[in-house]
């Protein structure tokens, strides 16, 4: 239905869980300005792909701190609620750096919602890979046909810096056994990790590096001529 390659343009189903809740969340927010809310997680495959797909929460990146402050005055927060909105950093959605190319937007009164596309949200899934997080997979390839493996690895390569060595602290995230397995569950397949994603992605950031070093040698050498 959509290729990574092209915007996600979905009709949104505001009856759904995670919709009504976001409207909630409209409520809750001073009209007094426009919000800008980015909604990841299962949410957006809940509102745009099938709102049977529940979870437990709403994952929400805000562009200002005190939005959590209004959220959690409307009873909206983990503690508070069964069905909850998480308020999170941005860094947290470990997306490629171009996710909003292709991600769509909704405003709902005084909030712009913006939904990344399926693939991008997948791809944060990664470094987790939680049985729900291999049913999104499930979701989506079942409802649109995509991500292909291939179209997978172009995604993976953008995000390859998740592939490093983890802090001492982030001890149980492995995103190499992440991508073995969930190429073995939802591709039925194997793949070479370095092979297929690290090495080629490495060696696409060398070609452009090289790249500017050549430049930055040609105009050393044109100011060398012009002294």
């Amino acid at each position: 239905m959509f290729p990574p390659t092209e915007p996600w343009s979905p009709q949104l189903r505001w009856d759904a869980p995670a919709g009504q809740l976001l409207d909630r969340v409209v409520e809750a927010l001073p009209a007094s300005r426009v919000w800008r809310l980015t909604i990841f997680g299962s949410a957006p495959l809940q509102l745009g792909l099938d709102p049977s797909f529940l979870s437990g929460d709403v994952d929400l990146i805000a562009d200002r701190a005190d939005a959590e402050a209004y959220l959690r005055a409307a009873n909206l927060l983990l503690d508070q609620s069964e069905f909850y909105v998480e308020v999170v950093p941005a860094h947290v959605f470990n997306a490629p750096s171009d996710w909003l190319i292709r991600a769509y937007e909704e405003r709902r009164r005084h909030v712009l919602f913006v939904f990344p596309h399926p693939v991008d949200i997948l791809a944060a899934k990664v470094c987790r890979t939680a049985d729900k997080d291999l049913n999104a997979f499930r979701l989506v390839r079942q409802t649109t046909g995509h991500p292909t493996p291939e179209e997978m690895i172009q995604v993976l390569r953008k995000i390859v810096d998740i592939y490093r060595p983890s802090f001492d602290e982030e001890q149980g995230r492995n995103a190499i056994a992440n991508t073995q397995l969930l190429w073995h569950e939802i591709f039925g397949a194997k793949i070479d990790v370095r092979k297929e994603i690290i090495e080629p992605a490495l060696e696409e950031k060398r070609r452009y590096i090289q790249q500017g070093t050549g430049l930055r040698d040609k105009l050393g050498q044109i100011g060398g001529q012009g002294a």
